[in-house]
């Protein structure tokens, strides 16, 4: 009975946590539907040659959304030889709330030898929930065999990507 007692306890202090996560959760999904909805955005675009130091074989484009003169969204589009990788950054009050990266490849073909860049097939999705830049909630399913291996802290990646995009796309 007495560890029944101790059990209820500890998970009952736990709830308000999981709790709070879960509403910040909650929160960053709607703020990131209404960003998507959302259709009145100033444009900037940059070129590979902008924003990376290494110009993949089929390029790279960095585009910023803007609201009212607010960077809003920022989508990084990266072409690799067969594979493609999309990252999509969403900000709120000049913070990063959440980023979602879909990775696709192109099939090989063993009778040609090469690939299909006709069709792309998503083998990786990432999604990372920030509050305050610090990761909240992360899923992490697949990759691409262009992507590498997975550091140990991703979401600091994704984190100084986003300041250091946020610091071009300002400055243009």
């Amino acid at each position: 009975m007495k560890t029944i007692f101790s059990f209820s306890l500890l998970f009952i202090s736990f709830c308000p946590f999981a709790q709070n996560e879960y509403n910040t959760v909650i929160n960053i999904r709607r703020a990131v539907e209404k960003i998507n909805r959302d259709t009145g955005y100033s444009i900037r675009k940059l070129t590979g040659e902008d924003f990376l130091n290494q110009v993949p074989d089929n390029g790279g484009e960095l585009t910023g959304y803007f609201k009212k003169g607010q960077l809003v969204k920022i989508i990084e589009w990266i072409g690799l030889s067969s594979c493609v990788k999309v990252t999509e950054y969403y900000l709120q009050g000049d913070k990063l709330i959440f980023t979602y990266t879909k990775g696709s490849e192109s099939p090989y073909i063993d009778s040609l030898q090469e690939f299909d860049h006709s069709k792309l097939n998503t083998t990786m999705e990432y999604r990372f929930y920030f509050d305050n830049n610090k990761v909240v909630k992360k899923i992490l399913n697949g990759s691409t065999r262009c992507s590498g291996q997975r550091t140990a802290d991703l979401s600091k990646e994704y984190l100084d990507q986003f300041l250091r995009y946020k610091k071009l796309l300002g400055n243009k």
